[in-house]
């Protein structure tokens, strides 16, 4: 708890402002600038490696489109391989794309929490998005292969596309679920005003996060909490 210098009112550890005078307690409230860097840190690393991951999937895929489409590679197959070169690199392009994504989704689970606390829940939603995308990448890539072994290619690929649609479905239908499950909360911090709700809390207008109704003054940004519904009944009276 921290005591406020100003009215000493007790505040919550990690407040930066009073939540009964708005007095700042920058100085006090010394773990509450640990907190934002460490989200922010997170945040960060996030971005660079959504950055990296979406420029090495368009650069690898812009040197797959230039490579196949050169005259001489066009139709060029080897002796003894049922495949054209270009069918090869496009396998090696689907490859390297499904091992980004794997990498990403690994940064996504590790870094998603600490980056974003109130939105934590979407973690698993979001890496089962990207597991359902590797799975059309595993496909599309070993497609060729399965129609080049298989005795009867037409009936097995059709057999396989229904059970990778069902788990597509279900994966998908699983996420939605999440999202949903996690709307309430995730609504309780959009910055729509300062409004009390049913549980006693109130939104601050300002960073959109939630104080009990008892405050005054956003214990993280030091706004004031009072709107005019709420102060006139007491200015009736």
């Amino acid at each position: 708890m921290i005591t406020c210098p100003n009215c000493q009112t007790q505040n919550e550890s990690g407040s930066r402002f009073c939540i009964s005078c708005g007095h700042d307690l920058s100085n006090e409230a010394a773990g509450g600038g640990t907190a934002v860097a460490h989200t922010g840190f997170y945040r960060r690393r996030l971005g660079v490696s959504i950055g990296q991951t979406v420029i090495a999937l368009l650069l690898v895929w812009l040197l797959r489109s230039v490579f196949v489409n050169l005259s001489f590679v066009e139709g060029l197959t080897l002796p003894d391989v049922p495949f054209t070169v270009a069918q090869i690199i496009t396998f090696i392009v689907y490859l390297i794309a499904f091992f980004l994504l794997v990498n990403f989704v690994n940064t996504l689970r590790s870094h998603w929490p600490n980056a974003y606390p109130r939105l934590a829940a979407l973690t698993p939603a979001l890496t089962v998005v990207i597991y359902v995308m590797l799975i059309s990448l595993a496909y599309r890539a070993l497609l060729p292969v399965i129609i080049d072994l298989a005795d009867d290619p037409s009936d097995f690929v059709l057999v396989l596309r229904v059970i990778l649609t069902v788990l597509a479905l279900a994966l998908l239908g699983w996420a939605g679920k999440v999202i949903y499950d996690a709307l309430p909360g995730w609504l309780a911090g959009i910055r729509l005003g300062a409004t009390q709700g049913e549980s006693g809390e109130v939104a601050c207008l300002n960073c959109g996060r939630l104080n009990t109704a008892a405050m005054h003054f956003c214990g993280h940004c030091g706004h004031e909490l009072t709107t005019q519904e709420v102060t006139k009944p007491e200015n009736e009276s």
